[in-house]
Order: C-alpha cells, then sequence, then structure tokens
C-alpha cells in the first residue's frame, strides 16, 4: 500500500482540490549507478491558483504528487528504489515570495531544511506556495533528495517553477426582472472590475453605470431600468 502522507492541518483542503482537479506527478526513482533521479511531468514555470487552503495566503497547490516509480525503466535508468530507503527534500535555495511548506504544516521549510518523502512506495503531496507574487513573473525553488539510510546517493540539484495563475475574467449575468427593468449580477471576487453599458456592443463610447450595486450573498446585484430599444452590458478593467 502506497505511504500517502499530507499535512495534517490541510488534510481535508487538499483531498477534496484532489477529487476534482488533476494530479502532476513527480516521479523518484534510482540509476543504475546507485543515484537517485527525479523526473517532473509538470510543465514550467507551473501556474498556481488562488490558495483554496485555510491560513494560506497568495498562490497554493497540493496537487503535485510525489511517487516512488512502480516500474524499471532500463533504456532511460530509471529504477525502482528499494525498500530499505528513506528519502528526504533538501530545499537549497528559493525566491523571494516563493515557499514549500514543512511537513508538519506549521510553517515554510527554511533552507536546509529537510521534508519527509519516507520510504518506498511513497505518494506525497507538498503544498507549494507563492505567498507573495507578481502575474506574469516566474517563482523557483531548487531542491535535492536526499537518503537518509544512505543506500542511494543525493540526486542532482533541480528546480520547480511557479508562476500566478491570472484569475478568471468575471462574467455578467443579465436577467429581465421587469417590463422596464433587468437585473445585472456578478461575483464579489470581480475587484477592480466596473459595469458599463452601450446601445452597440462595437461602440467606442461605453458609458461606467455609476448606480451602486447591492450584495446578495456572494453577488453584486444592480437593478437598470431600460428605456432604449436595445442595451448591451459589459464588465471592464
Amino acid at each position: 500500500m502506497k505511504h500517502l502522507q499530507i499535512l495534517a492541518t490541510l488534510a481535508f483542503a487538499v483531498i477534496s482540490t484532489l477529487v476534482t482537479a488533476q494530479e502532476i506527478e513527480i516521479h523518484v526513482g534510482r540509476s543504475a549507478s546507485g543515484q537517485i533521479k527525479v523526473e517532473a511531468e509538470l510543465p514550467q514555470p507551473h501556474e498556481l491558483e488562488v490558495s483554496v487552503f485555510p491560513g494560506i495566503t497568495g498562490y497554493a497547490t497540493g496537487l503535485i504528487g510525489v511517487h516512488s516509480v512502480e516500474f524499471d525503466e532500463p533504456t532511460n535508468d530509471f529504477f525502482q528504489l528499494a525498500v530499505t530507503a528513506d528519502l528526504r527534500f533538501v530545499l537549497l535555495a528559493k525566491d523571494a515570495g516563493m515557499e514549500m511548506w514543512n511537513d508538519t504544516g506549521s510553517g515554510f521549510l527554511g533552507i536546509g531544511g529537510t521534508f519527509y518523502i519516507g520510504q518506498p512506495a511513497f505518494d506525497t503531496h507538498p503544498i507549494w506556495n507563492i505567498v507573495t507574487g507578481v502575474l506574469g513573473t516566474e517563482y523557483s525553488l531548487t531542491l535535492k533528495i536526499h537518503d537518509v539510510n544512505g543506500i542511494y546517493s543525493d540526486s542532482d540539484p533541480f528546480v520547480l517553477s511557479f508562476t500566478p495563475m491570472p484569475p478568471p475574467t468575471p462574467q455578467i449575468n443579465i436577467a429581465r426582472t421587469a417590463a422596464h427593468q433587468v437585473t445585472l449580477t456578478w461575483t464579489t471576487n470581480s475587484i477592480g472590475w466596473q459595469p458599463e453599458s452601450a446601445s452597440i456592443p462595437t461602440s467606442n463610447s461605453w458609458s461606467i453605470i455609476t448606480n451602486a450595486p447591492s450584495l446578495s450573498g456572494t453577488n453584486y446585484l444592480l437593478n437598470i431600468a431600460t428605456t432604449n430599444a436595445q442595451i448591451f452590458f459589459r464588465l471592464r478593467k
């Protein structure tokens, strides 16, 4: 049975995320000469979504799983690990704003710090976190994997790069609620987005709607009187 390691304080959030999104894998094995090898399938820089984890700000994911390889690949000099090995991540360097949470969930892993991976077969999900980041900017961690039992030599240092994922463009919903009235709704997460109107969609003279919206749950709600034959609405930032 695989060992599934998830930070205890974040277990529910991570599991909930894993069942709704696709996991990306980092495979760990060894070479014929006895050195630990790492193959990461994630495209880099990997986009991190806004954090869904309680108490973790910025952008974060627990969907990158670290797995011991299950089959030998002689043509790739990539082999299964002995069950007597006992592995750890070692953090060698990190960019400002980029963090890896430690294996207890109590804080960030410091330079030179180790993160428990364990004995094969393992399936480990660290939390990778851009605490403060600028859209379009790349943030990296440099790591290696160490066998505390000394069966295998350390992996070569490898780099994992991340970037904040741009937020989705919010949608404006339009519903006729009276003969000469429509109601606009859009999410309260759309900070900085402003409703506008125009008589034709290709107009260069869209007008900002200055009426103050009300709140309805997690949405803004705005009633608009309609006197024109046609009117179009949009959100613009």
